[in-house]
């Protein structure tokens, strides 16, 4: 059984009201929601990982200058991403159906370990000496 802490959080009215009608449409729990919702952008811990996941982002760091700026310009497969943004859409309107489900789960994990790849080759980037982010410019 997992451990269990109450918090008490005050959000604006907007931010409420928001919760409140998508924990509605998807049939949860405000709760729910909120618990869901901090875990999808919380980052992950390494112990939380797949096996093959680690593997794979330990392998990373022997990658040349190059696989790495590949791999940290590489972006989610098009059909995927919008197969992941039709189901997200459709569970706005309706509880989604077993296979929609596990096609959701399946591409939102394709999603975050192609995030993740992404993440881990900008730190390999920037441990190397490299700037990774662009400088930000005035606009005056």
């Amino acid at each position: 059984m997992m451990l269990a802490k109450t918090i008490t959080v005050t959000l604006p009215q907007p931010i409420f009201e928001r919760v409140t009608e998508v924990a509605e449409v998807n049939h949860i729990s405000v709760e729910q929601l909120l618990t869901q919702t901090i875990a999808l952008t919380m980052p992950p811990l390494e112990s939380d990982l797949p096996p093959s996941w680690r593997r794979e982002l330990s392998r990373m760091q022997s990658l040349s200058d190059a696989a790495l700026w590949s791999l940290a310009g590489s972006t989610m497969d098009e059909q995927q991403q919008a197969e992941l943004e039709t189901l997200a859409e459709l569970q706005k309107e309706r509880a989604l159906t077993s296979a929609e489900q596990d096609a959701l789960v399946r591409l939102m994990e394709e999603a975050e370990y192609s995030m993740l790849r992404r993440a881990e080759a900008f730190h390999l980037l920037a441990r190397r000496g490299y700037s990774v982010f662009a400088e930000p410019t005035s606009e005056n």
